[in-house]
């Protein structure tokens, strides 16, 4: 679908209140199916659920290095070309920053927020760019493609608890990004941040639903509390072994459904 400048691949299934998901960094809707971690298929028909692969991912196009500002236009812009004005928002770690943006560009288009895995932010996220930053430097050292290779080799994209799962997506053969790609990838992580705390004022009056589970470095719980402390109308949740995950998906279609009854 053109969005946009963009062609992104997108799939939309059932009708009435639009909620748009955005996945995590290296992922796509394909990674995500072979997971079935979600349980997108039990996802109300009375609700109108749109997934897309973001720029750079799955089988939606590339381009310059995306921030989670472009990120959070690139929602917007969907919104725009599948003819919604307001909408629920959501994502995981790089889709929940995506979503964050989206809502503080446009805060009377978005209707209420499913933020998973909130990354690092604000203080936090200097030392995750230089990490990235790293990575970037050592993908010049050793070549783009070799660069890829191990990164998808390492399940990167997946939080810890799930690294046992990387086998299972390339059985699934779910593709990771092209190796230039996946360098404009961490160039736009490395550049990203949300704005300071004071702009989420702008979002005082918006549900959300916040969910994060502990032993994740990439996705810290400070993150999850922050979020949840200058969001007046969310809601936390915290996942602390594999039986609360498996919980998710039902506490994700609660939310959205009763939200939309709101609309």
């Amino acid at each position: 679908m053109r969005v946009g400048d963009l062609d992104l691949n997108v799939r939309s299934a059932g009708s009435g209140a639009p909620f748009l998901w955005a996945h995590g960094m290296l992922s796509s809707m394909q990674a995500e199916d072979a997971l079935d971690l979600l349980r997108w298929r039990a996802f109300p028909a009375a609700l109108r659920l749109v997934r897309y692969d973001a720029r750079g991912h799955g089988a939606s196009a590339a381009g310059a290095p995306p921030t989670w500002h472009d990120l959070g236009h690139d929602m917007l812009a969907l919104a725009d070309a599948i003819g919604e004005n307001r909408f629920i928002g959501g994502g995981w770690s790089m889709g929940c920053a995506s979503a964050l943006h989206a809502a503080l560009q446009q805060p009377d288009r978005v209707d209420g927020l499913v933020l998973v895995l909130p990354p690092t932010l604000w203080e936090a996220r200097v030392a995750q760019a230089a990490l990235y930053r790293r990575a970037i430097a050592l993908a010049h050292a050793a070549g783009p493609a070799r660069f890829a290779r191990m990164v998808a080799s390492q399940g990167a994209g997946l939080p810890p608890w799930l690294l046992h799962a990387a086998p299972q997506l390339a059985a699934a053969g779910v593709r990771y990004p092209e190796p230039s790609a996946m360098l404009a990838l961490y160039q736009g992580a490395a550049w990203s941040d949300l704005p300071p705390r004071a702009a989420l004022a702008a979002l005082s009056a918006t549900p959300a639903l916040i969910v994060g589970w502990a032993g994740d470095a990439a996705h810290p719980l400070a993150s999850a509390h922050e979020l949840h402390r200058l969001l007046p109308m969310s809601s936390l949740f915290i996942a602390h072994d594999y039986q609360d995950v498996l919980s998710i998906p039902a506490r994700l279609r609660r939310f959205v459904e009763a939200v939309a009854a709101l609309r």
